[in-house]
């Protein structure tokens, strides 16, 4: 399946514009900004050239941004189409098929809540890296978004996205007129707040210990009318066979990653320090992670060399500024480190033609 799928009837309903096609990649990674983007009318390629990358690459369904590059895009996408909103406006009109099998496995659950369960047990679909979670009781549900912490630089416009399309796609399936119970953000209220408002139609609370929303029993009980009994379980085997190929999450490397980027704020992060954090000994950190083909100081590494690209991608931030953030003792062994990681010095990197 591609991401090509048309629906004019639902743009139409949510007072949008339609997007040509040949401007919506099949990438996901790329997909919000230039839908976004393409809806204010900016030019895609030029976009898409300002930050690197060309429309093949853009279209590559195994294209993997690096934290600077994603970073930049973003900026990009936002400056261009002045629109501060540019994530929710993108949730509102990104056509159906664009995630794939799980876009169609989805809408064939009886209800909003086995939707949302299904959504949830095949996210790693779309997102290998997220962390999307849900669960119910008798008193209603919850749904969990997770983001890796390279995704720090972007990570309201990605929350905004993800949710925004979530709440949009099930609202499409059941038909009906509803709104989740209250919506916690991990982050600080945007200045387009207003639009949050219009699009997610419920308590917004900001600042949260983590991103959460929430439903109630009765929403959760919505019929999807349109499932089909006998399509879901061909759907179904066909989405779990896409996830059995795929390669196993690496848990312990991506709690390291999320460990080392909260110690990197200012300090030094050592082995010792970051298995008593992850309640296991330094030996068997070690152990787990050769598992994993990979090693503390490897992550450490990798990282350190992300952040940096993303910092450098800011004039403010003084190159002395980001050896601090990433823990360096002093500039130069910041110096040696980036020209060891990347082949150019700081300032040379940062001075680039982009």
């Amino acid at each position: 399946m591609t991401a090509r799928v048309k629906d004019v009837a639902f743009l139409a309903k949510v007072g949008v514009p339609a997007v040509s096609s040949r401007d919506i990649p099949v990438n996901v990674a790329v997909s919000a900004p230039l839908v976004g983007a393409a809806r204010a009318g900016v030019d895609v390629d030029a976009l898409l050239a300002a930050v690197g990358l060309d429309r093949a690459a853009a279209e590559d369904a195994d294209l993997a941004l690096a934290p600077a590059q994603r970073n930049a895009l973003w900026r990009e996408a936002l400056v261009r189409s002045r629109d501060p909103a540019l994530a929710l406006h993108a949730a509102e009109i990104i056509p159906w098929g664009t995630f794939d099998v799980v876009d169609y496995v989805v809408a064939q659950a009886p209800s909003l809540g086995e939707g949302l369960a299904a959504l949830a047990r095949y996210f790693r679909i779309i997102r290998p890296d997220f962390n999307l979670a849900f669960e119910a009781d008798a008193s209603g549900g919850r749904l969990s978004l997770d983001l890796p912490p390279t995704f720090a630089g972007v990570q309201p416009y990605t929350t905004e996205f993800t949710l925004g399309c979530t709440i949009a796609r099930f609202r499409r399936l059941t038909e009906a007129t509803w709104s989740p119970e209250a919506i916690d953000f991990k982050y600080a209220a945007p200045g387009h707040r207003d639009e949050y408002a219009r699009v997610f139609q419920c308590p917004l609370r900001f600042d949260a210990d983590a991103t959460v929303v929430h439903f109630s029993r009765a929403a959760l009980d919505l019929r999807q009318p349109r499932a089909d009994a006998l399509l879901r379980p061909v759907l179904e085997r066909a989405a779990a066979d896409v996830l059995a190929r795929m390669p196993p999450a690496p848990r312990l490397t991506a709690q390291l990653r999320q460990v080392l980027s909260e110690e990197l704020r200012g300090g030094s992060p050592t082995l010792e320090h970051v298995a008593r954090r992850l309640a296991v000994s330094p030996r068997t950190l070690n152990r787990r992670l050769q598992a994993e083909n990979t090693s503390f100081q490897q992550q450490l590494a990798e990282l350190r060399c992300e952040l940096a690209r993303g910092y450098l991608e800011n004039p403010r931030i003084s190159i002395a500024e980001v050896a601090y953030l990433l823990g360096f003792s002093e500039p130069s062994a910041f110096h040696r480190a980036f020209k060891r990681w990347t082949g150019h010095s700081p300032q040379a990197w940062r001075a680039r033609p982009r």
